[in-house]
């Protein structure tokens, strides 16, 4: 008992993440779950922060090396938003896979990768490839039970029932909102630009549940998408920045009002370089 009692309380434990100090994301994926470590550098030491591990849903244990690899950054990314999305440096994200690499060359991207691809411009990370036989603390999270996955994909019912309520919900939210007059003005402005990216254009297309187009407007998972229009997304900025109630915002308080209810690629860089 007094051993247990030793190994409980000793190192290494989970630290309290801090704010301004620098992160780090491990990820890894097998052929039939995804794991991830989030670590931060407090003291000059790097310390656990959390832990991330899941098996994959049968659909996924059919995806490409690469896309499992992407899955699991995309999969700790968002778990473990609340201290990434705004993080005051640069974090890594170490993965001991190579055929991340095919994502590195010009490709035509289906509709998922599209999707992922617009959740990644948020964060302000770089990738750094390990050996695998380095990538201990992920590598342990795998060493699980080995999954029967001889009926993967019977039985699957693709559009479940609760997918046709989101759209209603998400509509609901968003009209329903109270708009100053300049968000109204802003909001017709939209309606009439037709300007979008490919990216945006190809998860608009899959009709998920999560996008969709209403009176000439996009929605992204229930935010309202800017088009490809400099002068739009300027006066958006300028209104956030400069309005009465909510005084001289600073960076990440200018972010999270924003992304309340608007949202578009390089968001946050555009806000970097129109409050510098």
């Amino acid at each position: 008992m007094k051993n247990l009692k030793e190994k409980i309380t000793s190192q290494p434990v989970l630290a309290l993440p801090r704010r301004k100090e620098k992160f780090r994301v491990e990820t890894d994926a097998s052929g039939h779950a995804i794991e991830g470590v989030l670590s931060q550098e407090q003291d000059g030491k790097w310390k656990l922060i959390a832990f991330l591990s899941r098996t994959m849903q049968p659909a996924e244990m059919n995806y490409k090396i690469y896309n499992k690899e992407l899955l699991a950054i995309v999969e700790t990314l968002a778990k473990w938003r609340q201290y990434l999305l705004n993080a005051a440096e640069t974090f890594e994200i170490w993965m001991d896979h190579k055929n991340l690499k095919y994502f590195q060359e010009s490709h035509k991207l289906n509709r998922r990768q599209a999707r992922w691809y617009l959740k990644l411009q948020d964060y302000n990370f770089t990738l750094q490839h390990i050996p695998g036989k380095m990538n201990t603390q992920v590598d342990i999270l795998l060493r699980k039970d080995q999954i029967n996955i001889k009926e993967d994909n019977k039985d699957m019912q693709l559009l479940k029932e609760e997918m046709w309520s989101r759209r209603t919900t998400a509509e609901i939210t968003m009209i329903g909102r109270k708009m100053t007059a300049e968000e109204c003005n802003i909001l017709k402005e939209i309606q009439k630009n037709n300007t979008r990216e490919n990216e945006v254009v190809k998860v608009l297309e899959k009709q998920d549940g999560f996008t969709w187009k209403e009176d000439g407007v996009v929605y992204m998972e229930g935010r309202i998408y800017v088009p490809n229009n400099k002068r739009i997304r300027e006066k958006i900025l300028k209104e956030n920045h400069n309005s009465v109630d909510i005084g001289h915002s600073e960076q990440h308080r200018m972010l999270e009002l924003l992304k309340r209810t608007y949202w578009w690629p390089g968001l946050k860089e555009d806000i970097n370089k129109y409050i510098q």
